[in-house]
């Protein structure tokens, strides 16, 4: 079954298609510090927390927001869990490999990356890639801190079994 295209092409898909691109080009101008398989596993990770939230969070009995037009699914939702929002965690991951700090520096680090999607995400909410029905943003602030904190540590686990050249 083919998802349905938007009912409407507004600042939602628009959205989306610029933060993708914008995304995509750092990906490949910024340097990179890890290897294909570190980049498929965190990616791949962070997709499944997009969708494991969007199947707890925005459907009943909770329905605490949607995404894109309405609460069903459509091709731009797919473009934004597979392809938009593991940008983010390639990019936190990526810097990490760089200095990799340690105690409160990490803590900051964190803290500093939670702060970044924070803004992102009351960015999109303004162009309605999200509708809050009972969400809030510090809710995403936590979330974001725990899903940095997991990619992070997963990165590190694999970076022990498969040692970055």
């Amino acid at each position: 079954m083919m998802l349905p295209l938007p009912e409407k092409f507004d600042s939602n898909e628009i959205f989306i298609i610029f933060s993708t691109i914008l995304t995509w080009v750092l990906m490949f101008i910024l340097p990179r510090r890890l290897p294909a398989a570190t980049i498929t596993i965190i990616w791949t990770f962070n997709v499944f927390l997009a969708l494991l939230a969007d199947i707890t969070l925005s459907v009943k009995p909770y329905e605490l927001y949607f995404t894109i037009d309405h609460k069903k699914h459509e091709l731009f939702d797919v473009l934004l869990h597979f392809v938009t929002y593991p940008t983010l965690s390639y990019f936190v991951v990526n810097f990490y490999q760089y200095k990799k700090p340690k105690g409160l520096k990490y803590l900051f680090y964190i803290i500093f990356w939670a702060g970044v999607a924070i803004a992102l995400e009351w960015i999109a909410v303004k162009f309605q890639v999200f509708t809050y029905t009972g969400w809030k943003l510090y809710l995403s602030f936590i979330t974001y801190l725990v899903v940095f904190a997991a990619t992070i540590w997963l990165s590190n686990f694999i970076e022990k079994k498969d040692p970055y050249k």
